[in-house]
């Protein structure tokens, strides 16, 4: 299809995706395959696997999603109305993927074979190309800093005359090399270099004591400086810890606003008269309790929404609140309970024995009818009089 009808079909779904409030894996796998499909000018594609959506949601969020998380996702998003999605079945075999139909309206893709190749008679909005021999060589791929300095800094700078340095005062069990391994020792020493580590830390592994017989001084060499030097070195440690620090600064902010804009949200859906319903049925729901009303109210909101996919918030809330609100003891009936005290009483009967006859006693709630014998036994010591028994 066309460029701009590209945009207009991308446009469509997620607009339509909005009020579904979609999160974790199925918004960053929707946005996966509208680039993937959108962002190529296609409708469907009949030869993708799971391996590049997660590479192409990885790219987006920085997180690597297992293939059947994706997989889940997938088949969420076609069960939603928002794509079609055909599971690869059998091995080396591609799923299909591609836009509802609904979403494209007047759009007319492009004709297809029984092979899925486009004819290109149908090809109206394209000029041929006129040149003889097509450009065979890719655009150069240009990656902006932004992206670089997103990631986690795996290297530091090397510096040539470190590593001629170190070259000149190896062990004279390593310095008697031939050219093509002392390059390959050199490689080594500049990959630790890179790691971090400081060239007076590299001569000390390898001048560290050597047996009484060496037969292959390369491998000596290597296995000394991939097991004693394992990780990031002394420069490159304090620039990881401050990028660890860096991003988990930056994940708690954004879970803080995230947390701060759902609670917002429950806030104005529930009212703040109901907001104590909706902390009951919190506590109900975890068995717990919840010392951070914000956070519980953030919770709230999204478990009623993952409850009641596709309704307004206002309405799942109230939805999850009234299946997880506790049951009010109902009122008894007077003239039931009457009836039953008349009953249990035997019209004057001890309703511990139902032998012999009693008198009311104030200190029971519903004035039962107790014998004295009973009430001696039964009674707690403060209402049983010592002088009689029983309670005056």
């Amino acid at each position: 299809m066309k460029y701009a009808d590209a945009r207009q079909v991308r446009a469509r779904v997620e607009a339509h995706a909005e009020p579904m409030r979609l999160t974790g894996a199925r918004r960053h796998v929707l946005t996966a395959v509208l680039a993937l499909l959108c962002g190529w000018s296609r409708v469907t594609d009949d030869t993708v696997r799971l391996a590049q959506i997660v590479e192409a949601a990885a790219g987006a969020c920085g997180r690597r999603y297992d293939l059947k998380t994706v997989g889940r996702a997938l088949a969420a998003l076609a069960a939603a109305g928002v794509i079609t999605y055909v599971p690869a079945c059998g091995r080396g075999r591609h799923a299909q993927i591609g836009i509802d139909p609904r979403f494209l309206g007047d759009i007319v893709p492009l004709e297809r074979d029984s092979q899925g190749r486009v004819i290109a008679e149908s090809v109206t909005f394209s000029a041929g190309d006129s040149s003889y021999k097509p450009n065979s060589y890719l655009p150069t791929l240009r990656s902006s800093s932004g992206r670089l300095a997103a990631r986690r800094p795996r290297a530091v700078d090397v510096r040539p005359h470190d590593v001629r340095m170190v070259l000149s005062q190896l062990p004279a069990v390593f310095a008697s090399l031939s050219g093509r391994l002392r390059w390959c020792l050199g490689r080594e020493i500049r990959n630790r270099l890179a790691a971090g580590f400081e060239p007076e830390q590299i001569l000390a592994v390898l001048d560290a004591p050597l047996p009484d017989h060496v037969e292959r001084p390369w491998r000596l060499a290597l296995w000394r400086l991939t097991h004693n030097m394992p990780g990031a070195g002394p420069r490159l440690a304090p620039l990881q810890r401050a990028w660890d620090r860096r991003e988990a600064a930056r994940a708690a902010q954004a879970h803080a606003a995230e947390t701060t804009r759902w609670r917002d949200a429950v806030v104005t859906a529930a009212g703040e008269k109901n907001l104590d319903r909706v902390l009951a049925a919190v506590r109900a729901r975890l068995g717990t309790t919840t010392p951070d009303e914000s956070r519980a109210l953030a919770h709230a909101g999204r478990m009623a929404m993952r409850e009641y996919p596709g309704q307004e918030l206002s309405a799942a809330l109230e939805q999850w609140v009234q299946a997880l609100a506790p049951e009010a003891p109902s009122a008894p009936d007077p003239d039931l309970a009457a009836e039953s005290l008349v009953f249990a009483g035997g019209q004057g009967m001890c309703v511990a024995c139902e032998a012999a006859a009693g008198v009311e006693r104030d200190a029971l709630p519903l004035r039962s009818v107790v014998c004295d014998a009973c009430w001696t036994v039964l009674a707690p010591p403060e209402l049983v009089s010592p002088e009689l028994g029983v309670c005056a």
